[in-house]
């Protein structure tokens, strides 16, 4: 199947609506990316909130490696994955990094242990884990591969806004944040190069524009509880 200007014109919309999300506009967003001071004992709740977020992260992407039966976008997949868990270096993994960052906050095991997940991340959860283990790897794909690539450049650079004002904190604490600017630029581009070919058939793209809402949506939701936990 070629890749045609149709595809490339239909995913040009789509990251430009993602890049246009309410997410990035919200209350959540808005408070981090213009703190002053991030107070620690706010940041640290934040942190432990996010915690769960950040160790699921790989799973979906597995188990959309798991349903899509394209050999090229399958490939991708698993080198992302490759990447997430250190590129053989489980010190480097991007779970034991995010604990980097509560460490250098003093938080300890015993602090993150136990997973403390609110109602709107266990719907997140939800959704991307029926989503991923489904029957439409179009849509999985669409929100694994792009909804939680493409816009996390523009969504970190916010957070690390906030998350430099954390006394104690460093920038090699933030190595996490600040790598993934970079990283999911790559990671975005090259599901983009093995999914075009899919997205010259208008009904695919009604598959791919609705794996990306899913996504983005109730992680929308999520913002709002996380809002409510650290700031409300």
């Amino acid at each position: 199947m070629e890749k045609s200007l149709k595809g490339y014109e239909f995913l040009n919309l789509e990251k430009e609506r993602l890049l246009n999300h309410p997410l990035f506009n919200d209350v959540l967003m808005k408070t981090i990316s213009s703190l002053e001071v991030f107070e620690l004992n706010k940041a640290k709740k934040f942190a432990l909130l996010y915690y769960p977020h950040i160790l699921r992260t790989r799973l979906y992407q597995a188990n959309t490696l798991g349903i899509t039966p394209d050999e090229n976008i399958q490939f991708v997949l698993s080198e992302i994955l490759h990447d997430e868990y250190g590129s053989g270096n489980i010190e480097n993994s991007h779970m034991q990094l995010y604990r980097k960052f509560m460490h250098a906050m003093r938080l300890q095991q015993e602090d993150y242990q136990q997973q403390n997940i609110i109602p709107e991340l266990q719907e997140y959860i939800s959704s991307m884990m029926q989503l991923t283990q489904g029957d439409d790897w179009l849509a999985a794909v669409a929100a694994v591969g792009i909804a939680s690539e493409h816009p996390i450049p523009k969504h970190y650079s916010l957070l690390l806004k906030g998350l430099r004002k954390i006394s104690g904190v460093s920038e090699e604490d933030l190595e996490l944040f600040i790598g993934h600017i970079d990283l999911d630029i790559e990671h975005s581009e090259q599901i983009e190069e093995a999914i075009l070919p899919y997205l010259d058939n208008p009904k695919n793209q009604i598959r791919f524009s609705r794996g990306i809402d899913i996504s983005m949506n109730a992680r929308r939701k999520f913002h709002h509880g996380l809002y409510r936990e650290v700031f409300g």
